[in-house]
């Protein structure tokens, strides 16, 4: 199975070589944060010299209480939220802990992020899978609830750029209430949508802000844990890394303070810019694809071809190279494919568009 690694591997041997490679293969955001880092950075002064709380400084975590009551909507308690190094972190934290303390099977979305599937494969907790696209949200996911502890759900999806409606998240978590089951919710782009807004719902929320000011190199994320079990969530956290750097909270708590609605409204506009462009070339091409409603990501398939591996290794071979990523990475179909455009070009989608037909023999 062709992973994300390989052809970002592949990829960069590429380009090592002198190819112009196109990148349609790395969730990368391209928008700029709320101020520079750089900026930010020489503000700072001497950091780093003391020990910090484990689970993250006092104003890093009402930085993020902030955030969530004006971004989010979401009334946090400073005590449940938990400093992370990024997303990965948060999720793996997140699922061992809800684990421990439920005693049952993790529900997880397929297609989905491809740590869904590795986290539970190198740290042995029981797994189920759900569809995400499936047009009865809340069915899908009580039709598979038997010996469940917790369900995950991550919308905008990657890799599918899906969004259900807003009743929908909010009867799933009524209905998981009910029965005593977690609702994780992973919100890595919840400031990425191209209608209403998305609403937060979950007793646990899972985010980090590489999407969301666009710092993937930071490793910044946090977990509000607003159910039983925080002192778990906390002995985790410090097994794990034992805290986040001093530098990446004070630069999340400045970009916190930075950000704004029209800040937020300015990188949904670019991104529905490109989503725009791309979704017409795609179109011209003659693919399927799921509406991305949000995040950067085209999840698609062309008519000719089956195996879309087949189709990654020949696109790694035309001119220009061009990424893209199997669905089977995300335990998608294996004639579907991920597109990201979150740094694509318009003059690059339409080269991709084309190498995509020539490929599939068209």
């Amino acid at each position: 199975m062709l992973t994300i690694r390989d052809i970002f591997d592949a990829c960069n041997r590429k380009a090592a070589q002198g190819r112009r490679v196109i990148g349609a293969h790395i969730g990368a955001p391209s928008h700029e944060p709320p101020l520079p880092v750089s900026e930010v950075l020489s503000e700072m002064g001497e950091v780093g010299r003391s020990y910090l709380p484990f689970t993250g400084m006092d104003g890093a975590k009402e930085a993020v209480v902030d955030f969530a009551s004006r971004f989010l909507r979401r009334d946090y308690e400073r005590d449940g939220v938990f400093m992370t190094n990024g997303g990965a972190q948060a999720l793996l934290i997140s699922s061992l802990a809800a684990w421990k303390l439920k005693k049952g099977k993790i529900l997880i979305p397929a297609p989905g992020f491809i740590q869904y599937f590795e986290h539970p494969s190198e740290f042995s907790y029981p797994v189920a899978a759900y569809n995400p696209l499936a047009e009865d949200l809340v069915n899908e996911v009580l039709g598979r609830i038997d010996g469940v502890a917790a369900v995950l759900i991550n919308f905008p999806n990657n890799p599918t750029g899906h969004l259900p409606p807003n009743s929908a998240l909010r009867d799933l978590w009524d209905e998981l209430r009910r029965r005593n089951v977690l609702l994780l919710n992973d919100a890595a782009y919840s400031q990425i949508y191209f209608g209403e807004r998305v609403e937060i719902v979950g007793d646990v929320v899972i985010d980090t802000f590489s999407k969301t000011f666009s710092l993937p190199g930071m490793r910044a994320g946090y977990i509000y844990w607003g159910a039983e079990g925080r002192e778990l969530v906390g002995r985790l956290t410090y097994l794990t890394t034992a805290g986040v750097s001093e530098v990446v909270q004070r630069l999340v708590m400045r970009m916190i303070e930075a950000a704004s609605d029209r800040y937020f409204e300015g990188v949904r506009e670019h991104y529905r810019r490109m989503r725009d462009a791309l979704v017409r070339e795609a179109s011209k091409a003659g693919l399927e694809f799921v509406e991305p409603r949000g995040a950067f990501y085209l999840y698609a398939r062309h008519p000719e071809v089956e195996d879309s591996e087949e189709l990654a290794l020949k696109l790694l071979d035309s001119d220009p190279v061009v990424g893209i990523v199997p669905a089977t990475a995300f335990r998608g179909g294996k004639e579907w494919f991920r597109v990201s455009y979150g740094r694509l070009r318009e003059e690059e989608m339409e080269e991709l568009m084309e190498a995509i037909g020539r490929a599939a023999g068209r």
